[in-house]
């Protein structure tokens, strides 16, 4: 059983970076934020709700996801029933923040419009699938159950992702992989 001074804890703990991923979906600050407090607040009603969760931070933000999908869903009433199937294809957009001492830096600004191009030249659905896999460092089975796909179709998407990027810009992903 979780103790409001556990939640508040993971609260401060994850709240950053479950703010960061609801953003990149498209959501806005107040949507994210809302929806943030509703998972949060759906933990604290439900004392068992954690009781069989091996992996806390993914359990967050596939429950994020799922409340932002649900919020979007209210706000659009007369899709249809085919649109509204957890799989379809949200809009994912990825900003790459570089600390403002680097910022400064032209070499840093440079990197930054280079992977900024190559985030952009991805699909939605690739840049959320390469931003959860390298970026959160989710294994292929955590990312398929979160985008409701089968694994093999997570790897086919990862794979496709960095393939599309060796070609459109293969002499800059050999120099990214070698950064610190």
């Amino acid at each position: 059983m979780k103790t409001s001074k556990d939640i508040a804890s993971l609260y401060t703990q994850y709240v950053d970076d479950l703010f960061t991923y609801g953003h990149y979906l498209g959501f806005k600050r107040e949507v994210v934020e809302d929806a943030i407090h509703d998972v949060f607040v759906k933990i604290a009603t439900d004392e068992k709700s954690l009781n069989d969760v091996s992996n806390i931070k993914f359990y967050l933000y596939r429950s994020l996801k799922n409340r932002l999908l649900d919020i979007h869903k209210q706000q659009k009433p007369h899709r249809d029933i085919e649109e509204m199937n957890p799989s379809t294809e949200i809009p994912f957009n990825m900003d790459v923040n570089v600390e403002d001492l680097l910022i400064e830096k032209e070499e840093q600004m440079q990197i930054k419009t280079e992977i900024e191009q190559m985030l952009n030249a991805l699909t939605d659905r690739q840049r959320e699938i390469i931003y959860l896999r390298y970026v959160q460092e989710y294994d292929y089975e955590q990312i398929a159950a979160l985008l409701h796909i089968s694994v093999h179709s997570c790897r086919k998407l990862v794979s496709k992702a960095i393939t599309s990027l060796r070609e459109k810009f293969g002499p800059l992903i050999t120099f990214l992989t070698l950064l610190p």
